[in-house]
């Protein structure tokens, strides 16, 4: 009974060793536990553990291994996931993920392995497949992240890796502004110069075609998804000539409006409007601001909405859109009989 306890206390003071680093005196309690048989898959565990901090890796391995022969356990599991990823047994950090994620499918950890394993094993179509299917489909979600490990290899100058980490860019969003720029940095970094020149010259030429298609807001009353705003708005960085200048402002008043900053909507949209006074959408969305000011009880906000409306009006029937400018008459209609539009 008494060398029990002993050896139960024995086991719970190696924490406290490791965690005040005294490594060889946890070490050699560890090995005189397993040699015991003294609760085996605790002292198996924190023994592999203990080896992986210290770069004994066969030895980690083994006792991970040991752990879920015999018992199963996800914690052993999860060690060796991470162990194998890091000597680069790719395949078999897989397998270790795909156990993990059979007993906890939300453990981001696991999918974050099975993911870049699959990268580095250069199975992009499938690593492509697997991280919109993270972030349910998300491209912007998956492109934050992907951008996001690709800053992290950089700073620990695993170059090879994170240009690995941008050809998942390419297959998820061609072309991609703020990846191609990460791929010249890379290069800036690797002293290829030439090859950074022309990754940035390529920027330059493919940024507007590029801004176009993916800047689609034509129904201004559809609600906005605030991932997508703010992925648009980072690429204000490439608009070097003021090309998109009222397209930037128009997204700065939706983001402010999305995150609840209202006064900082309406002036926003004042400015698209002051870069150009010719484009009806400011004028739908500074009115829309206003009216949502005003709650319809201030006279002054009302009356700046109803003008912006009419305004907006005015410019659709001159330029022949029939459909919107009807809309404008209804919004128009709604706000003075005190009904609020909804988007």
């Amino acid at each position: 009974m008494l060398e029990t306890l002993k050896q139960f206390i024995t086991l719970k003071s190696i924490d406290s060793l490791i965690k005040n680093k005294h490594y060889d005196i946890a070490l050699e309690k560890l090995n005189f536990l397993i040699q015991n048989g003294f609760h085996l898959e605790e002292s198996y565990l924190k023994r592999g553990s203990l080896c992986h901090v210290l770069l004994m890796n066969e030895n980690a391995y083994s006792d991970f291994t040991y752990v879920i022969t015999h018992y199963s356990n996800i914690s052993a599991y999860i060690e060796r996931m991470y162990l194998n990823f890091e000597i680069e047994n790719y395949y078999e950090a897989i397998l270790d993920s795909e156990a993990v994620l059979v007993s906890n499918q939300e453990f981001f950890g696991a999918k974050k392995i099975k993911f870049l394993s699959l990268v580095y094993l250069d199975k992009t179509e499938e690593s492509k497949d697997f991280i919109l299917s993270i972030f349910d489909e998300n491209k912007f979600r998956a492109i934050q992240f992907l951008l996001n490990e690709t800053a992290s290899l950089i700073t620990k100058d695993e170059l090879a890796h994170a240009l690995k980490i941008l050809g998942v860019i390419d297959l998820v969003d061609y072309e991609n502004p703020m990846k191609l720029l990460k791929e010249a940095n890379i290069y800036s970094l690797a002293g290829e110069n030439e090859k950074q020149n022309i990754i940035l010259n390529k920027i330059e030429s493919i940024f507007p075609k590029y801004f176009i298609s993916h800047y689609k807001f034509g129904d201004i009353y559809e609600s906005r998804d605030l991932l997508e705003i703010c992925f648009l708005l980072e690429l204000r960085v490439f608009d070097k000539h003021n090309l998109f200048e009222y397209q930037f402002a128009i997204l700065d008043g939706y983001k402010n409006n999305l995150e609840g900053h209202i006064i900082d909507s309406k002036e926003s949209f004042e400015r698209a409007i002051q870069i150009n006074p010719d484009k009806p959408d400011a004028y739908v969305l500074l009115g829309e601001t206003l009216q949502l000011m005003s709650g319809y009880d201030n006279k002054e906000y009302k009356s700046e909405a109803e003008s912006n409306y009419q305004k907006a009006l005015e410019l659709y029937e001159a330029n022949n859109v029939v459909t919107k400018a009807e809309a404008m008459k209804r919004q128009i209609k709604h706000l003075n009989s005190g009904i609020i539009f909804g988007r």
